[in-house]
Parts: structure tokens; C-alpha cells; sequence
């Protein structure tokens, strides 16, 4: 089965049960100097070693979701630069579950424009971001341990309860 998900823009009160939202400040500046301006720690990342950063190029290609990860030892944050990117998640049910599947129910997809970030949070299933337009380049920091359940490096990508998908747009 096919579900179909709108598009949302990126609010913290819409991002709360996925994360924490990284956005541009609009209240008074916590430093400032001659030619700049400063707001110190607008967000929070939980981190306990090293964090490690990667980039991603996404180009546009059907929006369909089949298969997502997460990472229930640790937070992602995830930063685009250039263009807006969509980014697929999904709530998680039973974070200390190893079997657990996302579930097409819970997922919502939200816009990121550039000088947006996200904090996606621990156990958050998601997907690689979609670019809105063209191609996109986006980072992403984390932890760099295992997690709990093995090295996502390995394969990652658990499919959808039911072998169901995500459309949306």
C-alpha cells in the first residue's frame, strides 16, 4: 500500500516528536562586535566522543519513501546548504526494539530551507533527505560510535511494515 504525505514546513512545534529544529534567530544577539553578530547556543546536540560530519549531494527523483534507518545510541544533525532539501521521518515506537520497522503512519516530510537545520533525535527513523529543486548538498554530524544495535554502515535501510511506501508532495 501506498500512503500519501503533504508536504510541512519546518516549525519546532510540528518537528518536536522527530527532533529539535535549528533555525535563524530573531531575538536580540547574545555577542556582538564591529560587523557581526552572535547567538550562542540556539541549539543542543547530546554528544559523548568525537563527532563526525558528512556531505550528501541529493537530486531530484520520485518522491517515494520504501525504506528508512535511525540511530537509537545518538542525535543527527542535519544542515543544508545550498538548496531546500525534504527530509522523511517517522516516529519511533519501541526505541530499545532491534526489530522494529518504521511505520508509514507516523511519517511526515518537511521542508529545510538553506539556514535551517534539524536535530533529528535518537531512535527518529529516516530517510536521506530529497533535494525540493535541482541538486542539493547537505551535512550531517553525529557521533561517531556504533550504535546499539550494530554499525549502520553496514546496511542501514529497514524497509516499511508491510513492504508499504511514502508518497508525498
Amino acid at each position: 500500500m501506498q500512503h500519501k504525505v503533504e508536504l510541512e514546513e519546518l516549525t519546532p512545534e510540528a518537528f518536536a516528536p522527530y527532533g529539535k529544529v535549528i533555525d535563524l534567530p530573531t531575538g536580540a544577539p547574545s555577542k556582538s562586535g564591529e560587523g557581526w553578530d552572535c547567538w550562542s547556543y540556539i541549539q543542543m546536540l547530546e554528544a559523548e566522543v568525537p563527532i563526525g560530519f558528512g556531505l550528501v549531494v541529493t537530486r531530484e527523483r520520485e518522491p517515494v519513501v520504501a525504506a528508512m534507518e535511525r540511530h537509537v545510541s545518538r542525535e543527527e544533525l542535519l544542515l543544508t546548504f545550498d538548496r531546500e532539501i525534504i527530509q522523511p521521518v517517522a516516529c519511533c515506537a519501541d526505541i530499545d526494539d532491534p526489530d522494529e520497522s518504521p511505520d508509514p503512519l507516523t511519517t511526515k516530510c518537511f521542508r529545510i530551507k538553506p539556514g535551517q537545520a534539524i536535530v533529528i533525535g535518537k531512535g527518529v527513523w529516516h530517510s536521506p533527505a530529497y533535494s525540493a529543486e535541482g541538486v542539493a548538498r547537505y551535512m550531517f554530524g553525529i557521533e561517531k560510535k556504533q550504535d546499539k544495535f550494530g554499525d549502520e554502515m553496514i546496511h542501514p535501510w529497514v524497509d516499511f511494515k508491510n513492504k508499504d511506501t511514502v508518497r508525498f508532495g
